[in-house]
């Protein structure tokens, strides 16, 4: 008895010695103040994501001085909303440790659901939707939700053709960071990333 309980001693004060994850975006501009989650966390996912679709497209295009976030967003937005990019090529090892503590917050997700795993009725994820500007595209993720038929792939067209609406809102951003990025990465398997071993 006294074996098993010195084993789970150390178990757990092996896992209470992990480094904290590093915060890099804190002192940029909060755009988002929802309740129902940490919004440190959110708005280092935030900032992560974006961070990582420029960088990609920074690298990726044929003249990277044009590259922005608004055009590496527009860029993205409509393949990553359908799940055909390749998620581990853009993500950066700090969005992934983001992903992990965001799984954390197990009513954030809906792993359950065949159409997405992002948790639509998530108090986070509602005050979202509620705020996004554009009265037609809160509408039509509105009755969708209410229909059990949102998706991002169902609304992919909806977020390219509205995608300028990013400029200004940031709830709608901010939206579609986990609506179309980081509830893809929740499929990923890390398990072949040297990164995660």
């Amino acid at each position: 008895m006294k074996k098993y309980l010195i084993l789970i001693l150390i178990i757990t004060l092996m896992n209470s010695c992990k480094e904290p994850i590093q915060y890099k975006y804190q002192d940029d501009v909060r755009v988002v103040q929802c309740e129902g989650a940490d919004n440190d966390l959110m708005h280092e996912a935030y900032y992560s994501f974006l961070y990582d679709i420029y960088e990609y497209y920074k690298k990726n295009e044929v003249k990277p001085e044009f590259v922005n976030t608004y055009y590496s967003l527009a860029q993205y937005i409509y393949r990553g909303a359908m799940g055909e990019v390749d998620y581990l090529v853009f993500a950066s090892p700090h969005t992934l440790d983001l992903l992990e503590e965001l799984k954390k917050d197990e009513d954030l997700w809906n792993l359950d659901s065949k159409k997405s795993n992002l948790n639509y009725n998530n108090e986070f994820v509602n005050c979202l939707i509620e705020n996004i500007k554009n009265e037609e595209i809160k509408v039509t993720i509105n009755a969708l939700r209410e229909s059990n038929a949102l998706s991002p792939m169902i609304l992919a067209e909806t977020y390219r053709i509205n995608i300028k609406d990013t400029q200004t809102d940031k709830y709608f951003e901010m939206f579609l960071a986990f609506d179309t990025y980081y509830q893809y990465l929740m499929e990923v398997d890390m398990s072949n990333l040297s990164y995660y071993e």
